[in-house]
């Protein structure tokens, strides 16, 4: 038996071999690691790499880059052959070129050390197909065979189209030129037209052979722009932007903005003009249209104003006219002059709201209605007094109810309607229809917002017509095509005010001599119409304390005698602060304050807050020569008792007194 080593030696030995076999671990750690770095190299380049068999010319390696550059999964990739990744024409390319170098390789094996680069072209997965620069090495086995060759393929394809870009920049050119949504055009110095496109071409109406080496000159409305045109462009190089005025075969005009600079042979010589118009007709109109909208809301505002003093004005006239008519015998010949002035009062009232109407400022008193009833309400009353007209109807069977002030809802039909009888003095035809209409955001007017279920009502005449002109002055107030003193001018500014406090719009078109359709369009309502109630007419009394706040002394005078007159206790201030101090000196016995929103120092809606502070319960009518929308709803909803519009007489004073003394009970 042979000697055993001694256990020391053993023991060495055992510790040898871990010290060998933990270095051989960490070197295995290390080569794991170098693998996974090189590995996590190869998969995050953007760039395919690869290796190909030489002999069967299969992929035997693909990185993850060939799903983002060609869209194909790596096992998709891997059971397709080269010859269905590239193109046919690359293909063969690439085959001879492999050839060529394996042959080359045999007589000179220097050759083999060489890298090989030159651009191939993929099929995509999607069909397309892409260029990438390809980078490839020969592999040889211990022999020297040749077993594999690995590459590099990297995404060209930004490169290739701008480099084919160039190479056939006229392709390119007529692709942009024919597909431009703006006219593109090319002329001589002269002006002989060498190339327009065909959105040109649609844009001034001509054929191509019409335009086609014409003068350019046709299609400016002012030749003289032409030269202005050329100076300008000789001095700076360039046109940019430039507005202009250009017509089309019809003689129609358009407004566009022209960009141009000078066209250059391949020597650089100046041999003409090349550029770009964009017709901004349509942007035009709109922006013409957002300018009147903006000076009719200035116009509204001192119209609203001008109506407030009036009726402060009517209010002086009517209270005292209501107090004399109570104390005048029917049978005294001033009775029927008081009337007359009443009359009057009321007739500049009718006048006062129809500023205020405009102004967005009338009495709103909203209802659910079916605008049909009023058409053919509003139609009956017209008719009867015009039977030199024929009135047509064509109105939607279910109509869809709106939410409306029928007084201006009527007011508006009679001034459309009233309007389209002045157009035809010797008699015609007028036609009214409505519609239920769905609006888009994109058909909507530009000053609008809200889209959904809308009501149309169309009031379309026969007669004279308007120019475009008068079209665009037609909704301010005072404006008017007729004789002096034969109208107020306030009808379709009215009409126009009424329709935007109801959250429409509303549209004409008009031409000389073929009549003009006028269209409204009012947002529907979910509710049912509401059924009309009459009310009583007897002067109402009472006995209570009110207290009336004014700042006009004529107005608080006036009120107090009409009060007066109705039994009432009245006090009077005419600034908000001596209304707190009266109010305070009177604790619990003012059953009722008249409170004028317009007041200077204070105003109403201030004053009714701090009343609301000494009193929690203090009860409070608004009294206003502007209408209920504003400050008078705002008002209302901070628990107002009523509104009340001046002028009013009597009989409405009686009722809204009552009505509100009988609400804070």
């Amino acid at each position: 038996m042979a000697d055993q080593p001694p256990y020391e030696e053993l023991i060495k030995r055992i510790r040898d071999l871990e010290a060998e076999n933990k270095g051989l671990r960490h070197d295995l750690e290390t080569v794991k690691f170098n693998e996974n770095k090189f590995r996590m190299m190869i998969e995050n380049v953007p760039d395919i790499i690869w290796t190909l068999s030489a002999e069967t010319l299969h992929t035997e390696y693909l990185s993850p880059a060939v799903e983002t550059m060609l869209g194909y999964s790596v096992e998709e990739a891997w059971n397709k052959s080269v010859k269905e990744l590239v193109t046919p024409a690359t293909f063969e390319f690439g085959a001879g070129y492999l050839a060529d170098i394996l042959k080359k390789v045999g007589s000179n094996p220097e050759y083999a050390k060489k890298t090989h680069s030159f651009e191939v072209e993929y099929i995509c997965k999607d069909g397309s197909t892409l260029w990438a620069e390809l980078t490839a090495k020969l592999i040889f086995d211990d022999q020297g065979n040749v077993i594999d060759v690995i590459g590099v393929s990297r995404d060209i394809s930004k490169r290739v189209i701008a480099e084919k870009a160039l190479k056939k920049s006229e392709e390119k050119y007529r692709t942009l030129f024919e597909n431009s949504r703006d006219a593109i055009y090319i002329t001589t110095i002269p002006g002989s037209v060498i190339e327009m496109n065909p959105a040109g071409i649609k844009l001034f109406g001509y054929s191509r052979d019409e335009i086609i080496g014409s003068d350019i000159i046709k299609i400016y409305d002012a030749p003289e722009e032409r030269e202005v045109f050329q100076t300008t462009i000789r001095e700076k190089g360039y046109v940019r932007d430039y507005e202009i005025k250009f017509k089309k075969k019809d003689g129609t005009r358009i407004n566009c903005l022209l960009t141009s600079t000078f066209w250059y042979s391949e020597t650089n010589e100046i041999i003409g003009y090349q550029g770009i118009i964009r017709d901004i007709t349509d942007q035009k109109r709109m922006m013409k249209q957002f300018q009147q909208i903006q000076k009719m809301e200035a116009i509204g505002t001192l119209a609203g104003g001008i109506a407030h003093n009036f009726n402060n004005l009517l209010m002086t006239i009517q209270g005292n006219t209501s107090l004399m008519l109570m104390k005048t015998d029917p049978a005294h010949p001033h009775y029927k002059k008081l009337r007359t002035i009443e009359q009057h009062i009321q007739h500049g009232s009718d006048l006062s709201r129809q500023l205020l109407g405009f102004a967005r400022g009338g009495q709103h008193e909203s209802k659910t209605i079916n605008l049909n009833v009023m058409v053919r309400m509003s139609s009956k009353i017209f008719a009867a007094t015009k039977k030199e007209l024929s009135v047509h109807f064509n109105l939607e069977k279910d109509l869809l109810p709106v939410t409306a002030d029928p007084g201006q809802i009527e007011q508006t039909l009679l001034n459309l309607l009233v309007n389209a009888s002045q157009a035809m003095p010797d008699g015609g035809d007028i036609y009214i229809e409505t519609e239920n209409i769905f609006l888009d955001q994109y058909q909507l007017a530009p000053y609008q917002s809200e889209s959904g279920q809308y009501v149309k009502i169309g009031v379309t005449d026969t007669g004279i017509g308007m120019d475009k002109v008068t079209q665009e002055k037609i909704f301010e107030p005072f404006f008017t095509t007729k004789e002096h003193g034969q109208g107020t001018g306030l009808g379709l500014s009215s009409v126009y005010g009424i329709v935007k406090n109801h959250r429409g719009y509303i549209t004409v078109y008009s031409e000389p001599k073929k009549g003009s359709a006028f269209k409204i369009y009012l947002p529907a309502s979910d509710k049912l119409p509401e059924k009309k109630t009459v009310l009583a007419d007897p002067l109402l009394r009472g006995s209570e304390t009110i207290l009336i706040v004014d700042d006009e002394p004529m107005l608080t005078e006036t009120g107090q005698t009409m009060l007066s007159e109705l039994g009432y206790t009245v006090l009077t201030a005419n600034d908000g602060q001596t209304a707190l101090e009266t109010y305070t000196r009177h604790p619990h016995k003012i059953d009722l304050v008249i409170l004028d929103i317009i007041m200077p120092k204070m105003s109403g809606n201030t004053t009714f807050t701090r009343l609301k502070q000494i009193d929690p319960n203090v009860n409070v009518l608004v009294s206003s020569g502007y209408g209920i929308n504003g400050q008078a709803s705002e008002l209302l909803d901070k628990g107002c008792r009523g509104f009340i519009q001046k002028p009013f007489n009597l009989l409405a004073l009686s009722k809204k007194v009552r009505q509100a003394l009988k609400s804070s009970r």
